[in-house]
């Protein structure tokens, strides 16, 4: 039985990888899917103080600890790629292999915004009146299949600002996990990303595994079924 964590992205909480869990969970393995401070049911938190990349790697890394995990396949998507970044650079020794879905993939003193340019206009135009929350994108704006757009409607959140903009730290300890899954999705979102170019350049790094999907943004919910074929295969 493997453990799989799953993280998820800017405005998404753990709810995103509901119709992922069946597949893996019927397959005899452990699903977690934890939401982040200040979204999802977590968003009422987000008044509290200021909340930050370092927040999110602290939640993750909580989770470890506080359940004993060990020999995790951990999975984040989109935002969730620098949380689980940061985690592996803390934890390496209890991570088996990485997923990287539609996500960032930042070295030492990236941040999000500096990764992905594209998105910084939006974000900013979508700024809460004090500018410490961006209200989320709707379901369209992320490629989802029509069908699903109310559902993911309902349940997106604002997302701390400070998420975006603070740079990551890493002492490069995440680079001893041999095993990275880099999955992307192939559908025109109307926003270019760098995901596929970054990923195709590593295709052959060893211990790479890179794979393109048909499906938009949310890769867990347009293309749940081949996401956890790709998964099972690995676990």
């Amino acid at each position: 039985m493997a453990t799989f964590v799953f993280v998820s992205g800017a405005f998404h909480g753990g709810w995103c990888y509901d119709k992922i869990r069946p597949a893996l969970e019927s397959a005899g393995h452990n699903v977690l899917t934890p939401t982040l401070t200040g979204v999802g049911e977590n968003a009422h938190l987000a008044s509290l103080g200021v909340i930050n990349l370092d927040t999110h790697i602290a939640d993750i890394v909580a989770l470890f600890r506080w359940h004993d995990l060990q020999d995790v396949i951990l999975c984040g998507h989109s935002y969730g790629g620098m949380v689980i970044t940061g985690v592996a650079d803390q934890l390496a020794d209890r991570i088996t292999t990485l997923v990287y879905l539609d996500a960032a993939l930042p070295k030492d003193g990236d941040s999000q915004f500096s990764l992905l340019p594209v998105v910084i206009a939006p974000f900013v135009a979508n700024a809460s009146e004090d500018g410490s929350l961006v209200k989320p994108l709707q379901a369209a704006q992320f490629g989802c299949a029509e069908e699903h757009h109310a559902w993911v409607d309902s349940k997106l959140t604002p997302h701390p600002i400070a998420c975006f903009i603070q740079s990551i730290r890493l002492t490069g300890a995440y680079r001893s996990i041999a095993k990275r899954l880099l999955v992307y999705n192939t559908k025109d979102i109307g926003m270019p990303t760098p995901m596929p170019g970054w990923y195709e350049a590593e295709r052959l790094t060893p211990g790479n595994h890179v794979y393109a999907l048909d499906g938009g943004h949310d890769l867990m919910i347009d293309s749940a079924t081949e996401l956890a074929e790709i998964l099972l295969e690995h676990a």
